[in-house]
């Protein structure tokens, strides 16, 4: 029964990409750990506080405060975490949640924060380039088709893992 619970870490760290990206909201992370509650026999300590976490950010530290979790420690786990999280920003683009320069934005910005790999540059630059030629759409689509091949497997794995997770937040 590990695999997908709230005792399957990598899919717990997914969630927590989702919550910290905010391509999940509170009503959607309370629906998803009181359905995993009346689930569970026994539901662990931080699924419990997490119905009644009063706000995202909460939510999202009692997943950062679980003993178990794993922490991407080689480059290319932690170039795997930073693409995750990049992927649910580009799934909130596609949404409609955010605009191209926002996603480039929040993109850099991000991994300026995260000190991983992944020069945060890249984004920020892609960002002045298209402010200084006036965000022609020609540019815009040729940066996006560049960035979704290069987030191609974490799109797969965040859009997969999201879809778990709204089916487990609606109890199905």
């Amino acid at each position: 029964m590990k695999d997908g619970t709230p005792f399957d870490m990598a899919a717990v760290v997914r969630i927590g990409a989702m919550v910290e990206m905010r391509l999940v909201g509170l009503k959607e992370i309370i629906a998803w750990a009181d359905a995993w509650v009346m689930k569970l026999d026994a539901p662990p300590l931080w699924l419990l506080e997490m119905c009644t976490a009063p706000d995202a950010d909460t939510a999202l530290g009692l997943i950062l405060d679980i003993p178990m979790l794993p922490f991407a420690a080689t480059p290319e786990e932690r170039r795997a975490r930073d693409a995750d999280r990049l992927a649910c920003l580009f799934l909130r683009y596609r949404r409609g949640e955010l605009s191209w320069g926002d996603f480039l934005f929040k993109g850099g910005q991000f991994l300026d924060g995260a000190n991983g790999p992944w020069p945060c540059e890249t984004f920020f630059m892609q960002l002045n380039l298209l402010e200084r030629m006036g965000f022609p759409e020609d540019l815009v689509q040729s940066q996006r088709e560049d960035i979704e091949r290069e987030l191609r497997d974490a799109l797969e794995r965040m859009e997969a893992a999201h879809r778990r997770f709204e089916a487990e937040a609606r109890g199905d």
